[in-house]
């Protein structure tokens, strides 16, 4: 009898999903024996009035909260540090992470910092801190990054403008809330972002090394959700059936991640916002085709079968050719909703590229792309989606 690989799958937040998941807010927290919560999330979401309606939720349940809203795309050390103080300084028992991937991301890494010493660079890497995170409740108000069941934080140190990851299976929230009421609250340029980042986590953990049966099955059905349904919660928010099978994508498409890891594209998606502070998911619509193209000889039966996923009819007897349309499928539906195209129309300078390369090469996704790559790989990459 032939030997079976070992694999492991790690899923291990609760998910409440559906239209009127934000009312179970009270319920979860109490679960989780809250008593004082702190939702950490951004100013825009404070001036429409969603932390307002977050914070209103939790009291009318008898549980008290504060509310930091100082949270920017991509999140600081500094800013954590500042948001650290305040949770240490009180006597908080959960932090609600509200908001795109920025937020829910400071979150995490005030949770970990709630319980250890230093500062949160000690703990750059994987696994690096001993002692267990405060709990987080994520409340995501955009369909894409999929932190809310993610191992990750990705966080930006402005004294080295470099962009880098807290990586432990306990960062992970305990609770995630998919309301499709709350993306539909986020920009059209939020949205389109969010999308395309969903869509790169699917690709790149459905091609990575370290796919297997569970991550694979869950990549191409969120492959196959965002084809289905991206263009129309882009065309109107308030599409709550498009919207919130986005969410489902992206929650999908997040839990393959973060069992498998990424990919070329997320390594080399990093450096443009740090050093250029392009939106993530815009990077990686950028960098996904270019990123695919690089990857394609690696394994091109999972890229037809990912052009399969987005709708493309594959009559061609060719391998490369047929896999090549897979390519083609993205980048009419990047096209489709308004993403950018090039570094360049971003704000990238040409003369950037090679300390992006440098910087992405950094990266732990490096380690599991499907095709071995170099610091030249790299380069060229950048310079044809520049």
């Amino acid at each position: 009898m032939s030997r079976i690989a070992v694999t492991r799958f790690y899923v291990p937040t609760k998910i409440v999903s559906g239209i009127g998941a934000l009312e179970q807010l009270g319920s979860e927290a109490k679960a989780l024996k809250a008593n004082k919560a702190l939702i950490v999330t951004g100013k825009n979401l404070s001036k429409i009035g969603v932390a307002g309606i977050v914070h209103d939720l939790l009291k009318s349940d008898g549980i008290e909260a504060d509310i930091f809203d100082e949270v920017m795309p991509d999140p600081t050390v500094k800013l954590v540090e500042k948001g650290t103080e305040i949770v240490r300084n009180s006597n908080y028992d959960v932090i609600i992470g509200l908001g795109g991937g920025s937020n829910i991301d400071a979150a995490k890494a005030m949770s970990v910092m709630a319980n250890n010493p230093g500062s949160i660079c000690d703990y750059e890497g994987t696994d690096k801190f001993q002692n267990p995170p405060m709990p987080i409740i994520a409340i995501p108000t955009t369909a894409g990054t999929g932190s809310e069941v993610s191992y990750s934080s990705v966080l930006t140190d402005t004294d080295r403008n470099y962009k880098f990851v807290v990586w432990s299976s306990l960062l992970v929230p305990r609770v995630a809330i998919l309301d499709p009421y709350m993306p539909a609250t986020a920009p059209t340029t939020v949205r389109i972002a969010a999308g395309m980042d969903a869509l790169t986590h699917a690709i790149e953990s459905y091609v990575s090394k370290n796919a297997n049966s569970y991550t694979e099955t869950l990549a191409l059905s969120a492959i196959r959700m965002i084809e289905e349904n991206l263009r129309q919660s882009i065309a109107d928010a308030h599409n709550a059936t498009a919207m919130s099978h986005i969410q489902i994508a992206a929650n999908m498409a997040g839990m393959a991640f973060t069992n498998t890891r990424l990919g070329i594209v997320h390594a080399l998606a990093l450096p443009p916002s740090a050093l250029f502070h392009v939106p993530h998911g815009l990077a990686n619509a950028i960098l996904l085709p270019h990123g695919m193209e690089f990857n394609l000889m690696a394994n091109p039966k999972k890229f037809i079968n990912i052009a399969h996923a987005m709708g493309e009819h594959v009559n061609s007897a060719r391998m490369m050719e047929a896999a090549m349309s897979a390519i083609d499928a993205v980048v009419e539906l990047a096209d489709d909703i308004g993403a950018p195209a090039t570094l360049e129309s971003v704000g990238v300078t040409k003369e950037s590229l090679p300390k992006m390369a440098e910087d992405g090469m950094k990266s732990g996704h490096i380690a599991v792309n499907p095709r071995q790559v170099t610091l030249e790989d790299a380069v060229k990459i950048l310079e044809k989606a520049y």
